[in-house]
């Protein structure tokens, strides 16, 4: 199998030296992969190959076509603005004018037989500030869920937050211990579709929202996972036996083998 998987990374500037008012330089520049973890996990039993792009990759290398697209049996989109996706690096000299829709490109794809995922953070869903901006967009058309339109979607539990499992033969849960599951700290706001199949929730009274949202998109699948696979919202998650399990079985069954 075959997943391509954008998001979850920063690019780092520094230490910067304030050496004088005239002494100002910078020592140091890195990539941090949020989601390495996740990717290791993937792969672990060597039948799940994950080509990973981070967001000042994806802008200018993300397929743009249904047709380059399937060349994936699952595409994930974690922590990475919708404006990534929608714009095209304009301020590079020599950079092609863009001829299609990466938007309308990965709704198609999903349509047409492909899976997708979106992973919960600061800038998925509508995300911090809104900034996330997949709402009213053709990605949010393939997606299970609604996303609030224009709003600060997130919702920090610091003191942590369970995950209660609605469904536990499905798929993408079942063989898991969930009743053991580490706290969350937070997670996105988000509104299942009248068709979707809720299969777990987070939180409790007040705080109660879908954790894990699925549906069948015309020959694909989608689903919607309300928080973070990497910190500071899996900061427990993460490091779970159970982890990669779990990620291995939603992308089975988001390709069709579960």
């Amino acid at each position: 199998m075959k997943v391509l998987y954008a998001g979850d990374a920063s690019a780092n500037l520094g230490p910067i030296f304030v050496a004088s008012p005239f002494n100002v330089e910078v020592k140091g520049f890195s990539t941090h992969i949020w989601g390495q973890p996740l990717i290791d996990a993937l792969q672990a039993e060597g039948d799940i190959e994950v080509q990973h792009m981070t967001p000042h990759v994806a802008i200018a290398e993300f397929p743009r076509t249904v047709d380059a697209l399937s060349e994936y049996d699952a595409v994930i989109i974690s922590d990475c603005e919708c404006e990534v996706l929608a714009l095209y690096p304009f301020w590079i000299p020599g950079t092609p004018l863009p001829r299609t829709n990466r938007l309308k490109a990965i709704r198609e794809y999903t349509r047409q037989g492909g899976g997708l995922l979106m992973v919960g953070g600061w800038t998925s869903f509508s995300g911090r500030f809104g900034h996330g901006g997949y709402y009213d967009t053709p990605i949010e058309d393939a997606l299970p869920v609604t996303c609030l339109k224009g709003m600060d979607d997130r919702v920090e539990t610091p003191e942590g937050i369970n995950a209660k499992i609605l469904k536990p033969e499905h798929p993408i849960v079942a063989g898991i211990p969930w009743d053991e599951c580490p706290v969350f700290e937070g997670f996105n706001k988000i509104i299942p579709k009248e068709e979707a199949d809720v299969l777990a929730l987070i939180g409790e009274g007040e705080d109660e929202n879908p954790l894990i949202v699925t549906w069948e998109f015309g020959q694909g699948r989608a689903m919607a996972f309300a928080t973070d696979c990497s910190p500071h919202w899996a900061a427990y998650f993460q490091p779970w036996e159970y982890y990669g399990q779990f990620w291995r079985q939603a992308l089975r069954w988001l390709a069709k083998e579960l």
